[in-house]
């Protein structure tokens, strides 16, 4: 999800979501606090009304600045892009140690719209189920959350499944379970123009040290409307797609209807690797199309590299329970803590279509609040824009507040 600001109003309308953001953190962090007996006063009872403790509100903003030029442009210029990356505000809300309800709203096209909505129950404490407005479970990059991978974007690779790991407004069905060294997931979605089933599996081992390896695949089988079977991607610089003179590089041209593709499978493939302070992340994704009406087979892939490192010495997080990183341990670090990384990306389409991306940044995290980061991109395809270009580059920054 990203809104582009306009010219004349960026600042103001960013200074007031993040005062928003800010406000409801001042009135989320106590929770996260064991409850213990607040004195009676009329002073702190007006000053600070509390919340019921089953009850968690948090939010995030990210903005992002962007500059590219080359083969992401039509004519080759360099071009510039200011805008909210994302805006939510969420709730949860415990009913019981068994059922839980949580909901997101986020900010899009000048308004709010649910972006989440689901009720969770608890079977068992390694068993879950949960119905509603949610996300199928697909590769490592999309398991992390985009508040905490190493790079400002996910990796290029899933430009070849858009919409892959997102509910995309449907709804859905999802089983999780997990055990030692374990974590599976399945679920049945609707995403209203298509119908998909999406399971992953992942196997782990952990060491002192804070020692992770992670092992896994996951599979999706979509069906519903035809479509054409276009395939493109952004070349890791998400400024493309908000300004009009930004363009994506096709690695599977569309065809003409009636021909078209009326379903999808995709595979991946995952690896990681934490030692201390170094984390490297491989993965691969392939997706053939169904094709009807005598349209042509069609079968893209491509796979991404990863090396991160915190000079801090701090390892991420690790959830076993989701078989994903969370961001840079070291939240009372007082100068915070910084990490680096490079990331390769390489896309291959067809009729010998093909591109990659390299990306390089730093990110600088002050506690569990605040962020910000920079990335350089530097991209190749050999999709030419409009004056032949087939090389590019990027330069984006971001600042990111979560509460």
């Amino acid at each position: 999800m990203a809104k582009k600001l306009s010219n004349h109003a960026p600042r103001h309308r960013a200074l007031t979501l993040l005062v928003a953001l800010a406000a409801m953190g001042w009135h989320t962090v106590p929770l996260a606090q064991t409850a213990r007996p607040a004195p009676q006063t009329a002073t702190a009872s007006a000053a600070k009304p509390a919340l019921p403790e089953a009850l968690d509100v948090g939010g995030r903003l990210q903005l992002d600045h962007g500059r590219f030029g080359g083969v992401t442009t039509r004519d080759g210029s360099t071009a510039s892009a200011t805008y909210v990356r994302r805006a939510e505000l969420s709730v949860g809300w415990r009913l019981s140690r068994e059922w839980q309800l949580s909901g997101t709203v986020g900010y899009e096209d000048d308004g709010w719209l649910i972006d989440s909505a689901a009720v969770r129950w608890r079977w068992r404490d390694n068993l879950s189920l949960r119905a509603g407005r949610i996300d199928p479970d697909v590769g490592l990059d999309n398991a992390n959350s985009s508040s905490w991978t190493a790079a400002i974007e996910r990796s290029a690779l899933f430009d070849l499944a858009p919409g892959v790991a997102d509910a995309e407004e449907g709804y859905g069905l999802r089983a999780d379970a997990h055990g030692t060294g374990w974590h599976a997931s399945a679920g049945v979605y609707d995403k209203r123009s298509r119908q998909a089933l999406v399971g992953r599996a992942v196997w782990m081992h952990t060491w002192a040290g804070g020692g992770v390896l992670q092992l896994g695949g996951s599979a999706a089988l979509a069906s519903g409307d035809t479509d054409t079977g276009r395939v493109r991607t952004r070349l890791g610089v998400r400024g493309v797609t908000e300004e009009p003179i930004g363009r994506r590089s096709d690695l599977a041209p569309a065809v003409a209807l009636p021909l078209g593709y009326d379903g999808d499978t995709v595979t991946a493939l995952e690896m990681a690797v934490q030692q201390g302070p170094w984390l490297l992340q491989a993965e691969w994704l392939g997706r053939k199309l169904d094709p009807v009406a005598g349209a042509p087979s069609r079968r893209v892939s491509g796979h991404s590299l990863q090396l991160a490192w915190s000079p801090d010495g701090q390892a991420r997080r690790h959830d076993e329970r989701a078989a994903r990183f969370g961001r840079p341990e070291g939240d009372d670090r007082r100068q915070g803590r910084w990490e680096l990384f490079v990331r390769l990306d390489t896309l291959k389409g067809v009729d010998g279509l093909d591109a990659q991306v390299q990306t390089f940044g730093a990110s600088w995290f002050l506690d569990r609040h605040w962020r910000v980061s920079a990335n350089v991109v530097s991209n190749r395809s050999s999709d030419p824009n409009a004056v032949g270009e087939r090389k590019g580059n990027g330069f984006v920054l971001r600042g990111q507040a979560v509460f």
